[in-house]
């Protein structure tokens, strides 16, 4: 089978499509035809260094797989996706006999596994995955668009949901809300009742986070982010900030934030480490809040929440696998608003109406 592979890091870095032996499933597990798989930043920040625990080369990436069930390995029940079955895949998987797993802290597992990132995924013809891993495409979708799912919506659902305890009428700042992670949250948000303020750079930026359902949207490059949410909310400021840009815009949103406000931080674009003065923050009882790893119930909760809203991912652009390397440095350039997603043209995909084929 085809598949993208990588051998060494950063300068060193080998990353080409080549020919590999179909994998084998194992107890417990299913083999998937790969119809589509969307990027992840994480596929990028892989090549430089392997930031994942259990991370090795040689290794084949991609998170996001949407596929057919083509094989079952021994074990595999009458509970699990049958041969022929469309399904999406959630990503991570934990061993569930861990002190955090007994304890009920399954995201934090101390030997979690994530297709594309401890294992291979789902940059190739086929991929390996648990069987318990696999989930029904929600109603209404495709596979393209039930690809841009199980990293972004289920990242967007942990924080804004569970960790942020979003609620009907609430003022939400969304930051870069753009990115695939962010166009699920500005989703999700609407959905859930709240009022969206977003940031973004540049007009055109601006104008698609208009299109998708925030109220205001602010430049970060250009604007004060600070005057423009007191502006929009009369003074007031905004109930939950959701940030994973870090410290470019981590000063900005503490200050944009109401008194005892919630700021939900889940990810680190711009860098890992901030300077900031812990008086704004205690001194008006405005809370800080980490977003980890999700549960398996928790994504389920997101694909059921998906379908029930009829909400559709928001796709930039649908590129042949053959050209994953272009998609690549799409994503690296930052010119794309939504999901980047890779198919195979054998397949007979096509692009999604919210998307373009390259």
């Amino acid at each position: 089978m085809r598949a993208q592979v990588q051998h060494g890091f950063a300068s060193g870095a080998d990353v080409r499509i080549v020919d590999v032996p179909v994998p084998v499933p194992g107890t417990g597990e299913v083999v998937i035809e790969v119809q589509a798989c969307s990027l992840n930043r994480l596929d990028l920040l892989q090549q430089e260094a392997p930031l994942v625990r259990g991370f090795s080369v040689p290794h084949i990436a991609g998170l996001d797989v949407a596929g057919t069930v083509v094989r079952h390995g021994a074990d595999v029940g009458a509970g699990g996706p049958a041969i022929g079955d469309t399904v999406i895949v959630n990503p991570v998987s934990s061993c569930g006999q861990c002190a955090n797993c007994r304890a009920g802290f399954d995201p934090y597992c101390s030997d979690v596994r994530s297709i594309g990132s401890t294992r291979d995924g789902g940059f190739a013809e086929f991929v390996a995955v648990p069987a318990a891993s696999c989930h029904a495409v929600p109603a209404g979708l495709d596979e393209i668009q039930a690809a841009c799912l199980p990293v972004a919506y289920a990242t967007a659902w942990r924080a804004l949901v569970t960790a942020g305890g979003v609620a009907p009428g609430e003022w939400v700042l969304v930051n870069a809300a753009t990115s695939g992670v962010s166009t699920a949250l500005v989703q999700l948000a609407i959905a859930h009742g709240a009022r969206v303020i977003g940031t973004a750079g540049g007009a055109a930026k601006i104008d698609h986070a208009l299109g998708l359902g925030c109220e205001f949207v602010v430049d970060h490059y250009d604007d004060d982010v600070v005057a423009r949410v007191m502006e929009w909310t009369g003074g007031r400021g905004v109930d939950l900030v959701v940030d994973h840009v870090g410290p470019a815009l981590f000063e900005a949103s503490i200050a944009a934030l109401r008194p005892e406000g919630r700021m939900v931080f889940c990810g680190t674009t711009t860098g890992t480490d901030i300077e900031m003065s812990l008086p704004s923050v205690y001194h008006w009882g405005k809370s800080l809040i980490g977003s980890g790893g999700y549960s398996d119930d928790e994504f389920t909760e997101m694909l059921a929440f998906v379908e029930h809203h009829a909400l559709e991912p928001v796709i930039d652009s649908v590129w042949p696998f053959d050209r994953i390397g272009d998609a690549q440095a799409r994503m690296e350039a930052g010119r794309f608003f939504g999901k980047i997603v890779v198919t195979f043209e054998s397949h007979g995909a096509v692009a999604s109406s919210n998307g373009r084929m390259v």
